[in-house]
């Protein structure tokens, strides 16, 4: 077998690299790891607690910047089409009117059925059916701006959703207040 010169020279002079020797502790260290404790002052929990406080904050802002830039582009591309077009106006009008109403609803929804992911899971995948065809309806009436039936198809899909979260709140108040309702009457 051959061997090179750094190895060589290492096996010659093994007793010049051997001159130092650890100490007698160096197995107990080994063995019994010291504990570090990781202590936390004041002054780093404040940095951090303001570190995630503004991540949270330019978060939210930059979320409510993208939706009024996307709100304002669509409303600039079309601004033309609502000149020209009263059905365009209607449907525009009842955008708004509906997504007031199914924001609030849903927003009461979701408060009131805090302890109930499941249901919210399932709405929010009827909403996201919803929303795949509301998507395929604004794409036919950009390419046909003036068919009615497309108009009132978007419109209708907005009475759906509302009608649904009008549905869920009426089922699920009327459980609250019969739960409320046992409950007072057990602690009396």
């Amino acid at each position: 077998m051959k061997t090179d010169k750094l190895e060589k020279f290492i096996l010659e002079n093994r007793e010049s690299f051997d001159t130092q020797v650890p100490s007698q502790d160096v197995w107990e260290k080994i063995k019994k790891p010291e504990k570090k404790s990781i202590s936390l002052n004041w002054k780093t929990f404040a940095v951090r607690a303001a570190a995630v406080v503004v991540i949270f904050v330019s978060s939210y802002y930059f979320h409510d910047f993208m939706n009024n830039k996307t709100t304002s582009v669509v409303a600039e591309s079309n601004s033309f089409m609502i000149e020209e077009n009263p059905l365009y106006k209607n449907l525009i009008e009842a955008e708004l009117y509906y997504s007031a109403e199914i924001n609030y609803k849903k927003q009461e929804f979701i408060r009131l059925t805090s302890n109930s992911p499941a249901l919210q899971k399932a709405i929010s995948m009827e909403f996201s059916d919803l929303d795949v065809l509301f998507k395929e309806l604004k794409e036919d009436l950009n390419d046909n701006a003036d068919n009615h039936e497309v108009i009132e198809a978007m419109i209708q899909n907005y009475r759906i959703k509302l009608e649904i979260l009008e549905d869920m709140l009426n089922q699920i108040k009327p459980e609250q207040k019969n739960n409320n309702h046992e409950e007072i009457h057990n602690t009396i």
